[in-house]
C-alpha cells in the first residue's frame, strides 16, 4: 500500500486537469455505485444474496474503469467526493454524506491502480462499515486500511499532530526504505484544518435529513427503488417462509412445549401447582382436536406433577361420554395410520380405562381399516383376560357382538369357549357365523358344546360348516348326535348340501357304535324309491369309510344278500375299499 501524508494545511491548491471528462464522468458513476453498495451492506447481512451481488458488480465496474482510463484518485472533503477537482458526490443530508467518514478519520484521498483484487475492495468496504457503525471501540479508518494491506490502493491522509516536527526532514513516500509515519488516532485533526472549515453561527440553521430537496437530482432515489425491486422477491419469499413456519406450530403443541420447559426448570411447588391447573385445559384441547401425541405429553406432565387436585378417573369418565366418543370417532375415521398409532399409544397410557375407550371407538367407527387396527390391539391387551370383553357380548347391536366374537377368536384358548357360547344368544345369524369361525381356534373338546348348540339355528351353509368342524376327530357321543339327523323323519326333506354334510360327518367321526344302526339303514326302505336308493349307497360308503372289521363284515354280508339293491350298494362300497 502506498501512503502519502499531508502535513500541509487542508486546503487543496488548484491543479491542472489530468483526466478527460469521460474518465471523470466514469469515476463519478462508480463513486455513486460505491455509495449504493455501502447502503445495501448496512441493511443486510454479509451473506445476503443482494449484498453479494452488489459487491461483485462494484468490483466489476472498478475493473472496467481501470482498464479503460487507468489509475485515478478520488478525494474526500467534508461534504463531497471529487476527482481531478470535479464534484462527484455532494452530500444532500447527513445520512447521504459519503465523504464524511473518510474526512473525519483523516483520509483525504484514495488512488486506485490496475491489478486490484476483489479482496482489497472488500477490505475497504468492511473498514468503512466498521467505523460508520455502532462499534465505538473500533479503530479509526486509517488504521484499518493500513492493517488491510492494500497493495493496489494508495492512501492520502493527514498524520497526527505529534508526528509533525519542524526540524525533521520530510519523508519521501516513493522511497521504499523510508520509515513509515505513525498512524494518527481517530479524531486527531490539525487546528488549521479545523480553521478552514465554516463555523456555524447563531443565524445558521442546522441541516436536517428531512430538508433534502430532490430537485432534478433523482438518481439516488431511482437507484434505491431499483435496489428494492431487486431484493423484493427474495425478501418476500423469506418473510413468507418464516411466517408459515411460525404459524404451522399448533397452539396446543406450543403450550405443551412451554409447560414442559417450566416443569423442568427447577420449578417450585407453587409453580407446579399453577401448571397443574393449566395443563388439564391443554389436555382437553389436544383430545378435542385429535392431537393424540400432544395429549400423551400433557398427561405425562400431569403425572409428573403428582398433584391430588387432578384425577385420572375424572378424565376417564369424560372420555367415555357419548359426545367425547363421537368426536374421537370423527377424528379416527379420517386420520392416517401414524395418528391412529398415536391414539393407540395414548389408550395404552391410560391403562384399564383405555381398553373401554378403544372398545367404544371400535363400536362406532365406520372405517374398516381403523376397526381392524383397534380390534388387533384389543386382542393383544385382553389375551390374558378375555373376560374383560364379556360385557360387550350383550350389546343389542349385532355388529358390536360380531366384532367382539372375532376378537375372542383371535385370542383363542379354552377361556373363550364359554364366552362364544354366550354370544350364541344373539339372534342374528351373522353373529352365529362369526362364532363358528372363531371357535376354530379353540380345542375341539371345548368347542363341541358351542358347535352343537349353534346347529339348531344354522342355515344350510353354516350347518355344513359346523359339521365339518366337528368332523376333525372321532368321538362316539358326537357321532350319535350327528347320526340322529339321519334317523329323523324329515331327513329326506333336508337340502342336498345338508344331507351330504351329515353323511361326511358320520363317516369321519363314527365307529363300531354306529355299525348296527347303519346296517338297519342299509336294509330298510322302499325298494322302488329313487331317494332311498341314493341313501342306501351313501350308507354303504359310510361303512366303507369307517373301515373297521365289524363295518367290513356288514358290507360283505350285504354283498351276499338276495336283494339286488343291497348287493349293488355293498359291492360298490367294497370296490372303494379295495382301490383305497
Amino acid at each position: 500500500m502506498q501512503v502519502r501524508s499531508r502535513p500541509e494545511a487542508a486546503g487543496i491548491p488548484a491543479e491542472s486537469r489530468t483526466l478527460s471528462d469521460a474518465a471523470v464522468k466514469a469515476v463519478g458513476v462508480w463513486v455513486a455505485q460505491l455509495g449504493r453498495t455501502l447502503k445495501t451492506c448496512r441493511l443486510y447481512d454479509a451473506s445476503n444474496p443482494t449484498v453479494v451481488k452488489f459487491r461483485d458488480e462494484l468490483f466489476g465496474a472498478l475493473q472496467r474503469l481501470l482498464g479503460e482510463h487507468g489509475t485515478f484518485t478520488v478525494r474526500f472533503l467534508t461534504d463531497d467526493v471529487t476527482c481531478d477537482g470535479v464534484s462527484l458526490h455532494p452530500a444532500r443530508s447527513r445520512e447521504d454524506n459519503l465523504a464524511f467518514v473518510f474526512h473525519r478519520d483523516g483520509v483525504r484521498g484514495l488512488t486506485f491502480e490496475g491489478g486490484i483484487l476483489p479482496a482489497e475492495l472488500d477490505r475497504i468496504i468492511d473498514s468503512v462499515l466498521l467505523v460508520s457503525g455502532q462499534n465505538i471501540e473500533a479503530d479509526d479508518l486509517v488504521t484499518l486500511l493500513w492493517e488491510a494491506d492494500l497493495r493496489h490502493v494508495g492512501i492520502d491522509y493527514i498524520p497526527a499532530e505529534g508526528d509533525l516536527g519542524g526540524a525533521e526532514a520530510p519523508v519521501d513516500s516513493n522511497d521504499p526504505n523510508a520509515a513509515l509515519l505513525p498512524w494518527p488516532a481517530a479524531g486527531e485533526i490539525r487546528a488549521d484544518e479545523v480553521a478552514d472549515e465554516p463555523v456555524a453561527t447563531g443565524n445558521d440553521h442546522e441541516e436536517r435529513s428531512e430538508d433534502w430537496l430532490l430537485g432534478d437530482l433523482t438518481i439516488e432515489v431511482e437507484a434505491t427503488f431499483a435496489e428494492l425491486d431487486a431484493m423484493a422477491p427474495v425478501e418476500v419469499e423469506r418473510f413468507g417462509r418464516e411466517y408459515r413456519a411460525e404459524h404451522d406450530v399448533p397452539a396446543v403443541a406450543a403450550a405443551i412445549a412451554i409447560a414442559h420447559a417450566c416443569m423442568h426448570a427447577n420449578a417450585s411447588p407453587e409453580d407446579k401447582q399453577e401448571m397443574v391447573q393449566f395443563l388439564p385445559r391443554v389436555l382437553r384441547a389436544a383430545l378435542t382436536s385429535g392431537r393424540w401425541a400432544d395429549a400423551s405429553d400433557a398427561l405425562r406432565l400431569l403425572r409428573e406433577a403428582a398433584d391430588r387436585s387432578w384425577s385420572e378417573e375424572s378424565l376417564a369418565q369424560e372420555l367415555m361420554q357419548p359426545v367425547s366418543i363421537a368426536r374421537t370417532v370423527e377424528h379416527i375415521d379420517r386420520q392416517e395410520l401414524p395418528q391412529l398409532g398415536d391414539f393407540i399409544a395414548l389408550s395404552a397410557t391410560l391403562g384399564e380405562p383405555g381398553i373401554d375407550w378403544i372398545t367404544l371407538v371400535l363400536c362406532d367407527s365406520q372405517r374398516q381399516e381403523a376397526r381392524i387396527a383397534l380390534a388387533e390391539v384389543l386382542a393383544q391387551r385382553c389375551r390374558d383376560n378375555p373376560e374383560r370383553l364379556a360385557a360387550w357380548l350383550s350389546d343389542p347391536r349385532w355388529y358390536v357382538v360380531r366384532n367382539i366374537v372375532t376378537i375372542l377368536g383371535w385370542i383363542g384358548g379354552p377361556a373363550v369357549a364359554g364366552l362364544l357360547q354366550t354370544a350364541l344368544r344373539n339372534p342374528d345369524a351373522r353373529v352365529h357365523a362369526a362364532v363358528v369361525a372363531a371357535i376354530g381356534n379353540v380345542d375341539l373338546k371345548h368347542a363341541r358344546p358351542v358347535l352343537i348348540r349353534a346347529i339348531d339355528a344354522a342355515d344350510s351353509k353354516l350347518f355344513a360348516q359346523i359339521l365339518q368342524t366337528l368332523s376333525t376327530a372321532r368321538d362316539p357321543a358326537t357321532a350319535r348326535f350327528v347320526f340322529a339327523f339321519v334317523q329323523q323323519e324329515r331327513f329326506f326333506s333336508r337340502p342336498t348340501d345338508e344331507r351330504r354334510a351329515i353323511y361326511a360327518a358320520v363317516a369321519s367321526i363314527g365307529g363300531d357304535e354306529l355299525v348296527p344302526e347303519l346296517e338297519n339303514e342299509l336294509l330298510k326302505g322302499n325298494w322302488f324309491d329313487r331317494e332311498q336308493e341314493i341313501h342306501r349307497h351313501a350308507i354303504a360308503r359310510c361303512l366303507a369309510m369307517i373301515g373297521t372289521p365289524f363295518a367290513l363284515t356288514v358290507l360283505h354280508r350285504g354283498a351276499a344278500s338276495k336283494r339286488e339293491p343291497v348287493r349293488q350298494a355293498c359291492n360298490t362300497a367294497l370296490a372303494i375299499v379295495e382301490t383305497a
